[in-house]
């Protein structure tokens, strides 16, 4: 059997509901908490779990988590039953921590607890040589998503994602692509199916 994998963006999930995402809750935690909830760590038990954008979760949130990874184990919100955790976790952000921990904003141990190993991914302005393979990788996934039908992206189209800048990385190349293919007419995405502001960006 494969463990579990699963992903949550911290920046997404308004503070209030993030802790309960992250933990669950029971029944009557809070104002709407009809029943009982069981939360990512708990059902990702012996798998991995990605806490993406952790530089935006409230301070709260922070202890909780620095309090699992010390003592691996969690009560859910409202709740007094421990329950152990075993999960790995990984951690991504795009703001410097070391500036959100001078302005106190994330905590020093925290983020030690973290860091056991630092992978530090360039910008994709950085990294054009990825560009294509990417944008053909995100072309054949949201082809089987959506139903599409494309095989490929125009030389010239190739052209104007490498020179773009990219300030939405990787995530901003994927929505790019896949707006290309929702509104493209034929088997090919051409230049005319890129947003405005790729097709119009000058270096």
């Amino acid at each position: 059997n494969r463990a579990p994998f699963l992903a949550i963006n911290c920046a997404a999930i308004p503070d209030s509901l993030l802790e309960s995402e992250l933990f669950g809750h029971e029944r009557g935690a809070f104002t709407g908490a009809d029943r009982r909830r069981i939360g990512k760590f708990e059902q990702c038990q012996g798998g991995t779990i990605l806490l993406d954008e952790v530089g935006d979760m409230a301070p709260g949130t922070q202890a909780k988590i620095l309090r699992l990874l010390q003592e691996s184990r969690f009560e859910r919100v409202g709740g007094n039953e421990t329950i152990s955790a075993d999960a790995r976790i990984l951690a991504a952000t795009n703001q410097n921590l070391d500036a959100l921990i001078e302005a106190g904003r994330f905590r020093k141990d925290l983020y030690y607890r973290l860091r056991g190993v630092t992978i530090h991914l360039p910008p994709l302005r950085d990294r054009r040589e990825d560009i294509a393979e990417l944008a053909h990788y995100f072309l054949f996934r949201f082809n089987r998503q959506l139903g599409a039908s494309l095989q490929s992206i125009s030389p010239e189209a190739l052209e104007l994602l490498q020179a773009y800048s990219w300030p939405g990385n990787v995530r901003e190349l994927q929505n790019v692509v896949r707006q290309a293919i929702i509104v493209a007419a034929g088997p090919t995405i051409l230049p005319e199916f890129l947003p405005a502001e790729v097709q119009e960006y000058e270096s």
